[in-house]
């Protein structure tokens, strides 16, 4: 099978598209002002770990640490520096998901290679996705050879997680393939679709196996883009905290009137509502970040949107503004 590698956490499903962005966040006050919950403090991308517990970074990736000696402690946070993971190779078949969580442990203030049992247990898990068998690989920031490489992890999956042992002061990321996928391609028939849609009509949009986008239009004037959107850029937006993992990359919804890109739209203008996959043994809500283009950065967050389940899907009727969502399990 060809060898992908992707900088994506993504969520795959069977459905449609979009995007990265900076925000335009004048809705954001908007959209808690129409119901919403405004979420809680936002974790930090980056923590320093000295008791047991459970973590969740930057909502990519939960650690869980159990310490047993003193003198240990360890420092996590989401491995936004893709460019640099991208350079390791990944001698594997199958897809690699970035951006992943950088972990770094410490014996008495020193970073240390690899953790001893004696001073207690450490896990990385992320979020378990259907249609896919993942796998979470790590390199190694100082390997002894003195070139990293990808290399896997024994992983069980429970509860909606994918989790594996954390000893190694590096980059953990989980990698698979689509099971679908790869039985579809078996047979020659699905082709993926586009990863980048413009929509001029009312209907029903599958757009790079992310999202679906169902779209009816009251404005003739109205118009749509939706793209597969950049997960580098949306990882490095606040997250609220304790609310589960976000499942990357999601869609990027650009709103048009008359050929004008517009920061929202109305009811009145018509309905539109985007669709992804329900995560398994998870309660699934989507959140938006407000983006009108396709240059960072970021100064919005992720803010909760009123999410309904229907046949397996989790879908948000509230997709009136231009920007980022995607689904998130807790």
């Amino acid at each position: 099978m060809k060898k992908y590698i992707q900088l994506l956490v993504v969520f795959i499903l069977v459905l449609t598209v979009i995007g990265i962005g900076r925000n335009g966040p004048a809705w954001a006050s908007s959209l808690l002002a129409a119901g919403q919950p405004s979420g809680a403090a936002q974790p930090p991308s980056e923590i320093t770990i000295t008791e047991s517990g459970n973590y969740s970074v930057g909502g990519l990736c939960e650690f869980n640490a159990v310490y047993t000696g003193s003198g240990a402690s360890a420092k996590v946070a989401v491995d936004v520096l893709t460019k640099d993971s991208l350079e390791v190779p990944f001698p594997y078949e199958g897809e690699l998901y970035l951006a992943g969580c950088h972990l770094v442990h410490y014996t008495m203030g020193e970073v240390t290679r690899e953790m001893s049992a004696a001073y207690g247990s450490w896990e990385v898990c992320f979020g378990d996705r259907p249609d896919e068998q993942l796998t979470i690989y790590y390199y190694l920031d100082d390997p002894e050879s003195g070139s990293a490489v990808w290399l896997p992890l024994v992983t069980t999956v429970a509860n909606g997680f994918v989790c594996a042992p954390a000893n190694y002061t590096g980059v953990y990321a989980p990698g698979g393939s689509s099971l679908k996928a790869d039985a579809e391609t078996e047979k020659g028939s699905v082709q993926p679709p586009p990863s980048t849609v413009t929509i001029t009509q009312s209907g029903t949009y599958a757009v790079g196996g992310v999202c679906s986008i169902i779209i009816e239009y009251n404005d003739p004037k109205l118009s749509n883009v939706v793209k597969v959107e950049d997960a580098e850029i949306s990882a490095k937006v606040p997250f609220p905290d304790n609310e589960g993992l976000l499942y990357l990359p999601g869609c990027h919804l650009f709103h048009y009137r008359a050929g004008a890109l517009v920061t929202e739209v109305t009811p009145d203008d018509g309905s539109w509502k985007i669709c992804f996959a329900s995560i398994p043994n998870k309660e699934t809500t989507i959140y938006f970040y407000s983006a009108n283009d396709d240059i960072g950065p970021v100064t919005s967050v992720w803010t909760p949107l009123g999410t309904t389940i229907e046949n397996g899907m989790a879908c948000t009727s509230l997709a009136y503004h231009t920007g980022v969502y995607a689904p998130a399990g807790k």
